[in-house]
């Protein structure tokens, strides 16, 4: 099956794609510069084997999200193809890689990549990422508009590709062929994977791809709650994969199992780049497993102490409560660590068992008390509510879980099955194999509907534990980190303006360290929120929070307890 095409790649277009919708981001307050923010490091990485392994192909990185993001905060119309558009025009790319890593990118890619298909039939059309890889199996007609997709990590694979199409390589693995239009011979590409085994041996991702500063100065990471905002940020990797098996975690689909790790000296002469050449004051840790290995990171620990910068940095995706202890936390807040996750999920033994999470009660119980005694370091709790199957007994003991330990923060997510994962699959195996409780499962993944009373009752039990856990009996707030509490309440009153339970919170926290001006604004936000508002105002009367006054009194430790049981 030989072709006659001679198109040549030189020049790629690769597209960072939005996460949310025209509408979310139309929405957005235009003084808003706390919407979530973060550099495409994956496009990077790709930009840099190409320029590194192919012979003169030039890359160029759009990342539409950031750009979409700064048009909504100039009040300027947002147009995704347009915007495509102008730079399809401008740097007459050959190829148009696009990003699709998460479900919500998904039919934003699928809308920008039919209409760019029908514009530029001639254009080469690639996607990959996390989201596309768990859906590009089903060989669904949502990905048409491409010609290939590029599946799990791609640096091998999309390189490859480049050099078939260019005629240098004969054979590429890690790809699906929509389009046959390219194929000299009908087994030339598999979907084989040729994932990177030396972390090491991949070239250092292209930071100056993008500009750096327009990510903390047009948004803020979720992770740099900690850090002022502002502060100029960049992510890094690490380690890929997760020694865990989580049912509702695509990790082990998507980068294998068991972790392999980049040498202390790789991770420091990253974080030296981007130090020194760019800046940097906050580096986000992307990985979903970093302290797999105590003596790893204890040594880049002491690497970074050495070299005394003005540094701090996070874990954002988490890690694994079972693998801390004294001197591993001590030596990453030494090291400048100041936040990172902890993939609790749940309060019962027998759903962390269905999740398959490497963690029990027990555990849990032996290792909360390490938080107690490194305070310098944030801690948010993950939880997920309506695991299939989780009854409402067990639910509560989740609630429970989450009001017992001192975590700064507490995120409560609706269990949400996505492609590729086992738990996905399991649900596909149902009845009629395409639903679950009578819902279809999409390409987007399967979310508990919540239209059933049952349903909504754990929606509302949910959001009033979060108003609960983290607001009204916030335990930073009542005498641990009354700072670190009201840092977090000025953030979510910037992205929710009228959170009457934010307000009133913040005028509590201002009243403890003497802000007696910012007590008085916030005191008076909060009566106005509430009196224009019957759901803020059921809200404080069901729950019996005090609208706060000059006269209200603080909660003692016993007090506070003693609520927090009731």
């Amino acid at each position: 099956m030989k072709h006659t095409n001679s198109k040549k790649v030189t020049r790629i277009l690769l597209i960072n794609t939005p996460q949310v919708t025209q509408d979310k981001l139309s929405s957005i307050d235009k003084s808003n510069n706390f919407f979530v923010l973060y550099p495409p490091l994956g496009l990077m990485y790709l930009s840099s084997s190409v320029k590194k392994y192919t012979k003169g192909v030039k890359t160029k990185i759009l990342d539409l999200h950031l750009e979409s993001v700064k048009r909504s905060q100039e009040n300027i119309e947002i147009d995704w193809f347009e915007m495509c558009d102008e730079a399809i025009k401008s740097f007459q790319p050959d190829l148009c890689g696009f990003s699709i890593m998460f479900e919500t990118c998904f039919k934003n890619a699928q809308s920008i990549g039919e209409t760019i298909r029908k514009k530029y039939p001639e254009l080469i059309i690639v996607s990959g990422g996390v989201h596309v890889t768990g859906i590009a199996k089903e060989n669904g007609a949502e990905l048409d508009y491409n010609d290939f997709i590029c599946i799990n990590e791609s640096e091998n694979h999309f390189v490859d590709l480049i050099r078939y199409i260019n005629g240098d390589t004969d054979h590429v693995k890690g790809v699906i062929v929509k389009n046959t239009k390219y194929l000299r011979n009908k087994d030339d590409i598999s979907n084989v994977l040729n994932t990177p085994d030396a972390l090491d041996e991949i070239p250092i991702p292209e930071f100056s791809a993008v500009r750096l500063s327009d990510y903390c100065g047009n948004g803020i990471a979720d992770v740099a709650r900690t850090v002022k905002h502002g502060t100029p940020l960049a992510t890094i990797s690490t380690t890929r994969g997760c020694i865990a098996r989580c049912t509702f975690c695509g990790v082990r689909s998507f980068n294998g199992s068991g972790v392999r790790q980049s040498s202390p000296e790789r991770v420091l002469k990253e974080i030296d780049l981007l130090y020194h050449q760019h800046g940097i004051r906050h580096i986000d840790v992307v990985d979903d497993d970093f302290t797999a290995n105590r003596e790893r990171v204890i040594i880049i620990c002491k690497m970074l102490i050495d070299r005394k910068y003005n540094l701090t940095w996070s874990i954002g995706n988490g890690v694994r409560l079972g693998t801390l202890d004294d001197e591993l936390l001590t030596c990453m807040a030494d090291a400048g660590c100041t936040y990172f996750s902890l993939g609790i999920e749940s309060g019962d033994n027998d759903i962390l068992h269905e999740m398959k999470k490497p963690l029990t009660i027990k555990k849990l119980v032996e290792k909360a008390p390490l938080l107690d005694r490194h305070p310098r370091i944030y801690y948010k709790a993950n939880f997920i509510v309506g695991f299939p199957g989780e009854t409402m007994e067990q639910l509560q003991r989740t609630f429970d879980v989450a009001k017992k330990y001192n975590w700064d923060w507490i995120l409560f997510s609706y269990c949400k099955a996505l492609p590729d994962t086992e738990l996905y699959d399991q649900l596909m195996a149902k009845e009629d194999n395409r639903s679950f409780n009578g819902k279809p499962l999409g390409n987007t993944g399967y979310l508990m509907p919540f239209e059933s009373p049952e349903e909504q009752q754990i929606v509302d039990m949910t959001y009033d534990q979060n108003l609960i856990n983290n607001f009204q009996f916030n335990k930073n707030l009542h005498g641990r980190h009354v700072d670190r509490a009201i840092t977090d309440f000025e953030r979510v009153i910037k992205m929710a303006k009228d959170h009457a339970f934010a307000w009133n919170c913040l005028a509590i926290g201002y009243s403890k360290i003497g802000q007696k001006d910012k007590m008085k604004t916030a005191q008076i936000r909060t009566k106005e929120i509430v009196a224009n508002s019957d759901y803020w105002k059921s809200k404080f009367k069901q729950m019996n929070f005090p609208i706060m006054s000059s006269k209200m009194p603080n909660l003692s430790e016993k007090q506070l307890e003693k609520n927090i049981q009731s």
